[in-house]
């Protein structure tokens, strides 16, 4: 592999120019196509015209996916087993391809919106429902409450962690309390309510992902 060094030359397209134009390869600062979060002193093809960067060698690819894991918030929670698998049927009701990377996509939607709207007052009596619910249940079936639980582990972008951040404080929960809120309130209205409004709008997200 030819290995390219500051001031080095080439050729690539540039969208802002719509043409093949010569590059110079410097260090650049790169910000991300999200734009959430930059890549720093990164080496690049530049446009000699317009100065766009227009090239990435395969050596920066590293550097680049190393800066976007640094920008990446870690969430992680260990809830009783059985949240889990309320989510995961939730989410296989939605699309029967679901997988687990959509627990974070539905998890994210439901907290940017609460957030956005100021709801936040509504996951503690949807929760205090689940919990009346599963143990009226077990109740009726004649079992005890088990003490099995799971990881949810998630990486997600620095906006959707200021939004749990922001919905932590507007509700008073922990970490671990509001996912097993927002948990119980997808229950609600995807597997009790069936709402079609919600349903409809999860399954456009589902498709972006899978």
């Amino acid at each position: 592999m030819k290995i390219l060094f500051e001031g080095d030359s080439g050729k690539a397209l540039c969208e802002h120019c719509q043409a093949v134009v010569p590059t110079l390869y410097a260090r650049r600062d790169v910000p991300f196509s999200d734009g959430q979060g930059v890549a720093k002193d990164i080496l690049v093809g530049v446009c000699t015209h317009c100065d766009a960067v227009v090239a990435l060698p395969a050596q920066s690819t590293p550097a680049i996916r190393e800066a976007r894991t640094q920008q990446l918030k870690s969430i992680e929670a260990r809830l009783p087993a059985v949240y889990l698998d309320v989510l995961d049927a939730a989410m296989h009701t939605v699309t029967s391809e679901a997988g687990a990377n959509l627990r974070k996509l539905f998890l994210a939607r439901y907290v940017q919106q609460l957030v956005q709207a100021q709801q936040g007052e509504q996951l503690q009596g949807a929760h205090l429902a689940f919990v009346q619910a599963l143990d009226e249940q077990r109740e009726q079936r004649g079992l005890a409450r088990s003490s099995a639980t799971r990881r949810l582990s998630m990486k997600v972008n620095p906006h959707m962690a200021e939004d749990m951040l922001a919905l932590q404080q507007q509700t008073g929960m922990n970490q671990t309390q509001l996912l097993k809120a927002l948990i119980a309130l997808i229950q609600a209205d995807v597997l009790e309510e069936r709402d079609e409004e919600v349903i409809l709008a999860l399954q456009r997200l589902a498709r972006l992902a899978l």
